[in-house]
């Protein structure tokens, strides 16, 4: 019995003994696969670090601050490879050996294989560390701060003024301050002053300061204190961003923000600012010239007036900023730092001479100094392209330079590296100018699709292309008489877009010329015509861009022939009789006769085959084009065509003279249209196959001129057939952003007649006089539908079939970018909105509802809720209202159980556009009695209204 119990023991001895033996010498014999082992560790967790080294450098260059575990994480996986590294150089040693080289050194395997191990360990955790969701963040940012100029001891009144406000900023009480005086007095420097010393001495959690200006901008104003909270505004409206900002700033307990130069009256809840009871931490404090305007209108508690300096103050300033100045090399008139530099540590009568001086210099040496700013700016531009670019703005003397002539001009000039197609090459103007926009050396135009440069910028822009090319233009608007007399021998450009010439010269000698822009300042001259002789281009064979604007040109020189470089013409506004010897100008990419007045399109333009873009826009008297003509300019990309040639052929008529609009299916590269079609009957089968990126089609004729909305893909149909689903234009309902329909036949629904997506890309619509619709929204199989997700402007008129806008239930995403909604003429209406669809309408700020003679409510409550649960209609961003000639009209919201309530909200901008109630309501009952009306109109179209009913009861 006891050997059996010894036996039995025995391989658990045996294990005990021998299993931990073998593991270590497995230390000792395995050395290698160990270091190995760690050797690949060590290349996956250098080749992880190098990725993340990668990344926190790029968030560096960025701005952004790398997380402190980020950190951590690089020290520690640099201190794990350098000592994993040291392990794996132990391994010669480990390869030495012992009892003369007999046997090997077991030790030292042994504590190799150990460290090996072990760092490998360490390795493979460090790896699984450095997975990070996010290694940086963006830090807030820091306010600039101006350094002060109040330490002068001598500014008493200004040191004064700015206790006042500071005691004022303390006083729980007050909550808006305002400072005033008159222009140039200081307010500004008074306001940067009160800014640094709150941040210095962190008397508020937030502190902003912004700029209003004459013109306020609003979405500016909103950015200026996003920034410095740390926060992106992403929504769309003014007032979306102000409730976006207003809640940020709730948060905060202590804010401060600045408005500086206020010239009327701005309400802090319509930039975002929490005000008054809302938030009784944020103070404001108000600048302006105006102190009515602080008192009155923005409702200033303390209002501390800026006054002139004394002669003493005065004297002070002008020495101490003239120091300060000299320390700085640019952004201010050099002649003063000049002075400022000479006179410092002199005396008094050297200041008196040194004044009497300074008010005989002239303006040139200040010039001097501005023109050397600028050329500095240009000389950094980033390419010879956008150098060029910015001189050829400079040609343009008028305020507003239209973008479409700097592409046509670009082209003409092959200024611009991307020139494969029209389209690339209104890609690549638009990268310029966003580029020199941001290089402040142009600015955004005041009309739509146009730049402007300033006078200054401009100025110096001459002064350098002076330098590097000969120029011929003049700074200002001057209506020549006269062709120059200067030598222009060596111009290659030369621009007179205002001139009263009525006679060039016999022969121009300018053979270097590339550009030549004649004009007048008005269309059509009464007077005689242009007289240009036969050899005038015979001497100019190297231009290439060529524009005569407002010419009587009934005859062009056999001489125009002679350019055979010429890649741009265009004869915009003429008056043009015979034209045919364009076709002689083979190289010609773009031809524009925009506005002009002519008959016929000469037959020879079917030679121009390189042609690329041809405008005849706005050609009201052209009445014939060749047939044949338009077919063969195979190459041709963009057509413009609005308000022009409307005489076309249908299709397969033997001997017709004119084209038809069969052959723009030749043009197989075209990617621009705008044409209009006066009878859907001329359309032929298949017209609109080609894939069009930009068109405006007009369908039917009387239609009104001028169009409201920029719009890229505009589609308008005046159709007396269902023609719609024919000719490809159902292929146009799906992508149009403008889509205006009048008097079509055979559709019910809008959606889905006309579209089974929703029309997602539309964004306006306009409805008029389609006797067979019923519903704009309908779905017959009664499941929800995601409609015009982001449609602006909805307008309804005429509509003699209409009985609901929407039929069905809509998905939270139907409607709800509307902003304007009007509605007229639609007799069969008797009401706009389900209670569920007003949710959806959470943008709309403009709604007129007039001459519908049964509409009997605005919105309807169509819910089965209880007495208990009342659901309330709110339009929290409405801003005009328009009520005209409803005459059964009962109420803006019905329910049967009568609600004495009436809510009114206040909206972001604390105000409205307008309201109009005309004519009287034939009803005992009050307009909103019936049902709880929340809408965004404010305190005084409440106080409006309750005048009107009561009025109405008399």
């Amino acid at each position: 019995m006891a050997l059996e119990t010894i036996l039995a023991i025995v391989p658990t001895v045996i294990e005990c003994t021998f299993g931990p033996v073998k593991r270590h010498l497995s230390y000792a014999f395995n050395y290698k696969s160990k270091v190995e082992k760690l050797k690949n560790q060590i290349k996956k967790l250098t080749s992880q670090r190098d990725g993340l080294q990668q990344s926190v450098d790029q968030a560096t260059r960025q701005g952004d601050r790398i997380n402190d575990n980020v950190q951590e994480w690089l020290t520690s996986v640099n201190k794990a490879i350098e000592e994993a590294e040291e392990a794996v150089i132990g391994e010669e040693q480990a390869k030495e050996r012992c009892f003369f080289g007999v046997i090997p050194n077991l030790k030292k395997r042994y504590q190799l294989s150990k460290k090996a191990e072990k760092e490998a360990l360490a390795v493979v955790e460090l790896q699984g560390e450095g997975r990070f969701d996010r290694i940086s963040y963006r830090p807030l940012l820091e306010p600039i701060v101006t350094p002060s100029v109040y330490d002068n001891e001598a500014l008493h009144s200004r040191v004064s003024i700015l206790k006042k406000v500071m005691d004022a900023l303390m006083d729980p009480d007050v909550n808006m301050i305002g400072v005033y005086g008159m222009g140039g007095i200081g307010k500004t420097t008074l306001a940067n002053e009160i800014h640094r010393k709150a941040i210095e001495d962190k008397l508020f959690d937030v502190v902003v300061m912004a700029t209003v200006s004459e013109t306020p901008e609003l979405r500016k104003i909103q950015g200026t204190i996003a920034d410095m909270l740390g926060m992106k505004l992403e929504e769309e409206t003014e007032e979306g961003r102000a409730c976006r900002l207003r809640q940020r700033l709730i948060n905060e307990k202590k804010i401060l923000i600045i408005l500086d130069d206020i010239w009327e009256q701005l309400e802090p809840e319509k930039v975002g600012i929490p005000f008054g009871s809302d938030h009784k931490g944020c103070k404001l404090l108000l600048t302006s010239r105006r102190e009515d305007l602080l008192s009155r209108e923005m409702g200033t508690q303390a209002s501390f007036e800026l006054r002139v300096l004394s002669v003493a103050e005065a004297w002070s300033l002008f020495e101490t900023m003239l120091l300060k100045l000299a320390k700085k090399c640019a952004g201010l008139p050099v002649l003063i730092v000049t002075v400022a530099r000479a006179l410092k540590n002199k005396d008094l009568h050297e200041w008196k001479d040194a004044l009497k001086e300074l008010s005989r210099v002239d303006n040139e040496g200040i010039q001097a100094k501005v023109y050397s700013a600028l050329e500095l700016s240009y000389n950094h531009l980033a390419s010879d392209e956008v150098k060029s670019f910015f001189l050829l703005c400079a040609l343009f003397a008028q305020s507003d330079i239209r973008v479409r002539d700097l592409l046509l001009y670009g082209i003409g000039l092959d200024l611009l590296r991307s020139k494969n197609t029209v389209e690339d090459a209104r890609n690549r103007v638009d990268k310029l100018i966003s580029g020199l926009k941001a290089s402040c050396l142009l600015l955004d135009g005041e009309k739509n699709g146009s730049v402007k440069m300033h006078d200054v910028v401009r100025d110096a822009a001459l002064s350098i292309a002076s330098k590097s090319q000969l120029l011929f233009t003049f700074r200002d608007i001057i209506e020549l008489k006269e062709w120059p007399t200067r030598d222009l021998r060596n111009c290659s450009k030369i621009s007179l877009p205002y001139c009263e010439i009525h006679e060039l010269p016999e022969q121009l000698e300018c053979p270097e010329l590339e550009l030549l822009v004649l004009g007048k300042g008005y269309i059509h001259s009464k007077g005689p015509d242009l007289k240009i002789s036969d050899l005038f281009f015979e001497r100019i064979t190297k231009l290439k861009v060529l524009h005569f604007t407002g010419m009587c040109l009934w005859s062009l020189p056999p001489s125009l022939g002679y350019l055979t470089n010429i890649l741009t013409l265009c004869l915009e506004q003429c008056a043009l009789r015979d034209a045919s010897v364009i076709g002689d100008l083979k190289r010609l990419e773009i031809l524009s006769f925009r506005g002009s007045k002519i008959e016929q399109l000469p037959r020879e333009i079917a030679h121009l085959t390189r042609l690329k873009l041809l405008d005849l826009s706005c050609c009201g008297n052209l009445k014939i084009i060749p047939a044949n003509v338009i077919s063969r300019l195979s190459l041709l990309e963009e057509l413009y065509m609005q308000s022009s040639f409307c005489q076309w052929e249908l299709e397969g008529l033997s001997n017709s003279s004119n084209a038809s609009l069969a052959e723009l299916k030749y043009l197989s590269h075209l990617t621009t249209l705008e044409i209009d079609i006066p009878d859907a009957k001329m359309l032929p089968k298949d017209l609109f196959s080609n894939k069009l990126e930009r068109y405006r089609i007009v369908i039917g004729k009387e239609w009104y001129c001028g169009d409201k909305y920029e719009s890229s893909r505009m589609l308008k149909l005046k159709l007396n057939t269902s023609i719609h689903l024919k000719h490809g234009v159902n292929t146009f309902l799906k992508e149009t952003d403008d889509l205006s329909l009048d008097e079509v036949k055979g559709i019910k629904s809008i959606l889905y007649d006309l579209n089974w997506e929703g029309f997602p890309q539309l964004k306006y619509l306009q409805i008029r006089k389609g006797y067979d619709i019923q519903y704009v929204v309908n779905s017959t199989k009664r499941v929800p539908c995601n409609a015009f997700p982001i449609l602006e402007s909805l307008s309804l008129w005429n509509l003699a079939s209409l009985e609901k806008i929407c039929h069905c239930q809509l998905t939270t995403g139907s409607f709800t970018r509307l902003r304007i909604l009007k509605v007229r003429e639609c007799n069969r209406l008797k009401n706009l909105f389900s209670i569920s669809m007003v949710r959806n309408l959470s943008q709309l700020q403009e709604m007129e509802v007039s001459y519908c003679e049964n509409m009997e409510e605005i919105v309807v409550d169509e819910s089965e809720v209880g007495d208990d649960k009342i659901e309330v209609a709110e339009f929290t961003q409405l801003r005009s209202l328009e009520l005209r000639r409803l005459p059964v009209l009962k109420s803006f919201c019905f329910k049967v159980k009568e609600l004495p309530i009436l809510q009114t909200q206040s909206t972001s901008d604390g105000g409205f556009k307008g309201i109009a109630l005309q004519d009287e309501i034939h009803t005992p009952l009050p307009l909103f009695d019936k049902m709880v009306f929340s809408c965004a109109l404010g305190l005084y179209f409440f106080i409006c209204l309750v005048i009107y009913l009561l009025y109405c009861s008399i």
